[in-house]
């Protein structure tokens, strides 16, 4: 029954991805070349066996559990690729890579440093400030699900920077995305008002346990 249910969580992951990379980036990719198919699937590997590892040490004891697990691995999918991540490989391996990456960041090409530079210039509902804000919030709530040890707001908000930074880094080493601090400060802030919800949502449901639970004794 373990390994069924290990497979439940995973079937999802696997339906969605495949799904998508076939109707997003197959055709794209295949017309560009083996090399670039050859990235494309490696990245797709290293996903499913990041997810696979994860699944493997993880309990599915309810309907809960695999749904949270399953949920987050889709989640995490989704981030990737809205961050660039399914054609980093296909970046790094083209010709002169480094060269462009080095002259990007000295002519500063879509790589800002100055922190709420962007949120100044921009109207703070904007869909790129707003779109930033949220990305990074249902994982101030899939951390304390699912790690035992990050359960603190300082903990879980340090690694969402952290999280965020190394989103930033892959971008700029796409050399195709923008590398923005602005875009740290609202993933990690994101990050933290999810860890909140979580926080408050976890209150709300263990206040009526405990009442139970004290009625009963």
């Amino acid at each position: 029954m373990s390994n069924t249910r290990k497979i439940l969580v995973f079937v999802p992951i696997l339906v969605i991805s495949c799904g998508y990379v076939y109707i997003d980036r197959f055709h794209q990719f295949r017309h560009g070349g083996s090399g670039r198919l050859m990235a494309l699937l490696l990245s797709m590997l290293l996903f499913y066996v990041w997810a696979a590892l994860g699944i493997r040490k993880r309990r599915q004891d309810s309907f809960s559990d695999m749904l949270v697990q399953s949920s987050y691995y889709v989640y995490v999918f989704g981030v990737l690729t809205l961050t660039g991540y399914f054609i980093l490989f296909n970046q790094v391996a083209a010709r002169d890579w480094w060269h462009r990456l080095l002259h990007r960041v000295e002519m500063k090409d879509g790589v800002n440093m100055v922190p709420l530079l962007f949120m100044r210039s921009r109207h703070l509902l904007k869909y790129e400030t707003v779109g930033n804000f949220f990305m990074l919030m249902p994982l101030g709530i899939y951390l304390p699900l699912l790690y035992r040890y990050l359960k603190n707001f300082f903990v879980v908000t340090l690694v969402a920077m952290l999280v965020s930074v190394s989103i930033e880094l892959m971008q700029l080493a796409t050399n195709s995305r923008i590398a923005d601090i602005d875009d740290v400060i609202l993933n990690t802030a994101g990050a933290a008002a999810g860890f909140i919800v979580y926080w408050l949502l976890f209150a709300l449901v263990r206040k009526p346990s405990q009442q139970q639970y004290r009625m009963s004794s």
